[in-house]
Formats: C-alpha cells, structure tokens, sequence
C-alpha cells in the first residue's frame, strides 16, 4: 500500500499527464477523413523555425505551408507514388543508414568516442612477457608457462629479468595509442598504472602478460616521406654493411644540397608503394611501423629533417619529416571529432558494444523458442551441408520453425543456411550445433531489430515518416509541377502572353563569364585572351575544369564587379574573388541601355517558374475541394499562448 500523501501525488501525475496528452493529441485540422494533431504540427513547426518574430503570424504561416504539405503527400499516395521501385529502393537504403545511426547511439557511442579521445592524450610504452602457442593446438603447456612467469611477477621478480628469459625480441613493443591494439588489450592496457601489469590474457597467437613500462604525453602523428634500401630475406652481416654505406651516402649528398630527396627517391627507392609519390607515406601515428622506425620518425623535429639510415626487417631507411600534427588537447575541432567517430564506427570496440545490445533487443522483440527434434535438425542440418537428401530426416523439414520473433519465424532451412555461411571462417568450423544455434539466434535478432526499428523507436519511426514523406512530396511535385511546367508549350506560352509587361529587360549587356579556379589560372587565361575574344570558347576548354565560361545577355546587376563599372563594349571587368578562391571576370560585347520586351525564349526560365506557381495554385485548389480542410480554431488559439 502506497502512503496516502505519496498515492495523492501519484494520482495528480497521472491525471496532469493525461490532461496533456488530451490536450497535445486534439486534432488541429481535418483535410476528408484525415486529422493533424496539435502535437504533430507543433513538431513540425519547432524543426521549422523561419525568420517571422511575430509568432501568431508564424503560425498563421506555417499552418497553410503544413495544410498544403499533407493535401500534396495524399495526392502522392492516391497516384501510389509509394510503390515506385526507386522510392522503395531509397527507402530502403535510408532506413539502413538511418537504423545504423541509431543503433550506433544505443551502443553508447558518444562515450566510446569521448573514452577514445580521453586516451589519445597519452602514449603508454608497452611491454610484454608472451608465450606462443605451439602449432599442433596444445596449449596446456604453454598455459602452465605463463601460469609460471605470472607467479614469479607476484612474488617480486623483476619484469625486465622474466623478460630475458624468454623471447626478449617480442618483449618491448614499444609506445601504443588509443586504436593501436584491438579494444579487448587496449581496455586493459589503459587500466595499468605505470610500473604495474596485468593478469595473462590470450590471443590467437599465445599468452600475454602486459606491462606499463611507462607514459608520455600524446606524440601525436606525422607525414613524412622515405626512401627504402631494401636488404633480401638472409642478408648476411657484409651485404647489410653494404646498403648501410650506400644510405650513409645518399643521407650526405642530400643534407650538403648536391642531391634532391624526391630525385633520390625515383632512383635508389625500393618501396613500390610511395616512389610515384615522391616517397610520401599515409599519415601515422604511433604503433604502426617497427619500433626503430617510429622512434626514429617520431625523433625528427623541424620539417625537412633527415633520419640517419633506420634498420627494419625491410633493409634501411631514410626518412624525412614532413609535417607534425599534434593531438588535440580539446574535442573542439568538428573535422577532429568526426574523425575519432569514424574511427569508432570502424572499429571492434562499437562491434562489442552492438554485441551486448542483443540480449535486451531478444526480449524486445517477442523471441520464443521453438519445441524441435534436437538430433533430427542436427542431422538435418549435416545432409543439408552435404548436399544430401534433406527430406529423408524423421521430424524435420525445411519449414520446422526452430524459435520465432512477434513477425518472424524461423526455420531448419534458415539455420542449415547460415551454418553453411559460417562454416568458411575458422572460429565456427569445429563449433557444435547447439552453440551455432546460439550465434544463429543473436545474428536473427539483430537483423530482425534492424529492420523493424520502427516498432520499437518512435523517433526512428518519425524521421522514417519524414524522409518518406519527403520524398512523396518531391515526387509528386515533379509530375503535378515541375516536369508539367516545362513541357506544356502552350501553357508557358499563354502565360508569357498574359504578362508581357513582366518580362522585360533592365539595362543589359552580352557579356561572355570566365571563372578561373585559382589566381595562377586568371593569369594565364588573361594573357592568352589579350582582348583576342573570337576563340573564347576553344581557349576556356583547352583549361580543362580549371576554367569556366559561359555567353549570354545579362542585366547589368547581374554581372559580378568589383565596384561600381561603366559598362562598354570590349570592356573586360576587374576579376571578383569568390568565397572558394576562384576568379570571376565578364567581357562585354555589347551594352543595351535602356529597358527592353524580352523574346519569349529570352523569358522562358522565368516564364516557367511563374508557371509553376499557377500550375500548383490551381492543384492545391482541386485537392482542397478533394480533401475539404477545416482547422479546429479554438486548439489553434491554444497555440497563440
């Protein structure tokens, strides 16, 4: 029993919610059978908002647009718009992104975003003592060695010292960084204090026990380029001496100026992958290069210093500095965080953080298991694998549901199908049945999620609803407006006919438009030009997409002037600067001066627009005597408070 004050407070809750519920879902308006709630255009509205201060006539405003809105998406799904192969194609492909967003938001994704940038502030020198496993899939031996070296460490035994003993080559692996190791060993890694280590772990390869050696400040990344004098698998002690002194060489003429670094590359470079670019690397940060190599590079301090030759198992290198690029010391910069987000998206730790998701997605959505014949869609499962003869299995066919979603169920067929997918990776070739049943089901769930989103999402459902609606609108625009404006003739005819004084020309000029791409390619153009105008058109092509250029008549207003201009023929305008950086110029050829009639196709693209405004005025005229709209005037009034 509830305290009789707390039963009171709890009552009035419910009560003031259900008054504003009642409140927010009155219709607001009805167009034919159809009603818009007060709730719904409110929602609209708010992801609208215009420039009008007054807010009564904003409203007043945006109620037409939204009556107009939703009289044009019923004619769209009167014309069946909806069952249009490409809308149901981008339908689709937005509801996968869309789904992807949101699901990427319920695996918490800002806080892994924010843990990911938290621990790009510092590099942690990682160490190891790393047990392989043996080939033939033993591993108790290996387990009890690890077991072994980690008792030592709790009883006081130096890391360096246990190091020695084992592999001390796989020991030292250098500095690492957040996305440096998979998400498993870099939430351990970054548990560790400096000095500390952890319990042993496994990967595919063996045994680790890992050791925080110590930490530094974020290094940042680098661009930087290389020249590769490659040593062959087995060099001995004399030919590595060789290619040492032939780097040492190059290195000297380079630094006293008698060679260039980029000419040094095209000819001594053996790495395939850069020498074309004059053996510029990908960006990189720590992790992932050799020890050596990034110690050397991360060593560098100006740009266009030169490494001494750095050995890897490659051969020697010389690298050059390009460029620093320091770690951000706040998530301010929008081109750095959506980079940390791609990052994630693109990485194991959102595919775990997906995988804990599921357990709560299977309650969601109505998973129930099937009763079956366990041994019989087993071996239903081998003929199925086999290619045998499925049908000759007691108990199981291709249709027994072996566990079902609230519109979904699942069958033999299904699961034999994706054990044949699976069965191509190594994990699930010696995974038994009932544990692939299992992997079957999260994998069927998640799927099934995904794609009834809208079931269990509300704002899913509407912004579905809207991009949906979006595209009806479009649609239906261009076969009742758009395209119809442009192709009735006659139609744009009588138009420009009925409104000649309209049309009419401001003081004009023909004038031909360059656009150059840069302030190089304005010099260029202009002194091949040199009041040479008759191959205009020939000279802007021979520029490729540096140059654009265009002829027609233009309304003085419209050509683009630094300043106030005395327009007159063979006038070239000084050149605007636009926003992106290119160049803007007008020749004139001829100036009309006074106010002129335009021809009808001198006024065509404003005749159509015109005529699309009349077009859509009659058509929302018909679908209002269609749909009759009346608006609810007192829940409007609400809305003035």
């Amino acid at each position: 029993m509830l305290p009789p004050m707390l039963k009171q407070t709890v009552l009035l809750t419910v009560v003031l919610f259900t008054i504003v519920f009642k409140v927010n879902s009155q219709p607001l308006f009805t167009y034919g059978n159809k009603t818009v709630t007060k709730q719904e255009f409110l929602r609209a509205f708010n992801k609208n908002p215009g420039l009008e201060p007054n807010r009564e006539k904003a409203l007043r405003e945006y109620l037409e647009l939204y009556i107009n809105f939703r009289l044009k998406v019923q004619a769209a799904y009167d014309a069946k718009l909806q069952n249009d192969p490409n809308y149901n194609y981008e339908t689709e492909n937005f509801k996968k992104q869309l789904a992807a967003n949101f699901i990427n938001d319920e695996a918490n994704i800002k806080d892994l975003v924010d843990e990911a940038f938290s621990r790009s502030q510092k590099d942690i020198h990682l160490q190891q003592l790393f047990v392989e496993l043996p080939a033939n899939g033993d591993t108790t031996a290996a387990y009890q060695k690890i077991g072994q070296l980690y008792s030592q460490l709790r009883s006081g035994k130096p890391f360096n010292e246990l190091a020695a003993t084992i592999n001390p080559a796989s020991a030292d692996l250098g500095f690492v960084t957040v996305f440096t190791l998979p998400y498993i060993y870099e939430n351990i890694v970054y548990s560790l204090k400096p000095g500390n280590y952890a319990a042993p772990v496994r990967s595919s390869a063996g045994y680790h026990i890992f050791f925080n050696a110590g930490e530094r400040k974020s290094a940042g990344r680098r661009k930087a380029a290389q020249i590769l004098f490659a040593t062959p698998p087995g060099a001995t002690a004399e030919e590595k001496a060789i290619v040492r002194k032939r780097a040492d060489s190059i290195r000297s003429l380079i630094v006293s100026g008698a060679a260039s670094f980029d000419d040094m590359v095209h000819r001594f470079s053996n790495d395939v992958t850069t020498v074309d670019n004059n053996g510029e690397m990908q960006e990189f940060g720590i992790g992932q290069f050799s020890p050596a190599f990034e110690q050397a590079a991360f060593a560098l301090k100006k740009p266009g210093d030169i490494s001494q030759p750095v050995e890897t198992e490659y051969g020697y290198h010389l690298i050059r500095l390009i460029q620093v690029i320091p770690t951000p010391a706040k998530m301010d910069d929008p081109v750095m965080a959506a980079a940390i987000r791609e990052r994630v998206e693109k990485d194991d730790r959102l595919t775990e953080a997906r995988k804990m998701l599921v357990s709560k997605w299977i309650k969601k959505i109505g998973y129930k298991p099937a009763k079956f014949d366990e041994p019989a869609l087993w071996a239903y499962t081998d003929s199925f694998l086999l290619g045998g003869n499925t049908g000759a299995i007691r108990n199981v066919n291709d249709s027994t549901v072996v566990f079902s979603f609230a519109h979904q169920k699942l069958t033999a067929s299904g699961f034999a199908a994706y054990v044949r997918a699976v069965r191509v990776y190594p994990m699930y070739q010696s995974m038994p049945f009932p544990e692939l049943m299992k992997e079957y089901t999260k994998a069927a769930a998640t799927e099934y999620y995904q794609s009834h989103l809208e079931d269990y999402n509300p704002d899913f459902k509407s912004q579905l609803k809207e991009f949906n609606e979006a595209n009806l609108l479009f649609a239906i625009m261009d076969k009742e407006v758009w395209s119809r404006a442009t192709t009735d003739e006659a139609g744009l005819r009588e138009q420009f006919e009925a409104n000649r004084s309209k049309y009419t020309w401001e003081p004009s000029a023909a004038a031909i438009i360059f656009t150059a791409r840069d302030e190089e390619t304005l010099s260029s153009l202009q002194q091949r030009l040199n009041g040479n105008i008759s191959n205009w058109k020939q000279l802007a092509d021979s520029f490729g997409n540096n140059v654009m250029a265009d002829s027609n008549r233009y309304e003085l207003s419209q050509i683009p002037v630094v300043d106030r201009t005395d327009f007159k023929a063979a006038l070239s305008t000084a050149p605007v600067k636009n926003n992106d950086g290119s160049f803007t110029f007008a020749y004139i050829v001829s100036v009309y001066p006074e106010p002129g009639q335009r021809s009808f196709e001198e006024a065509k693209g404003l005749v159509i627009t015109d005529y699309q405004e009349v077009l859509e005025k009659r058509w929302i005229g018909s679908l209002k005597k269609k749909y009759p709209v009346k608006v609810n005037q007192p829940v409007f009034n609400s809305l003035l408070k």
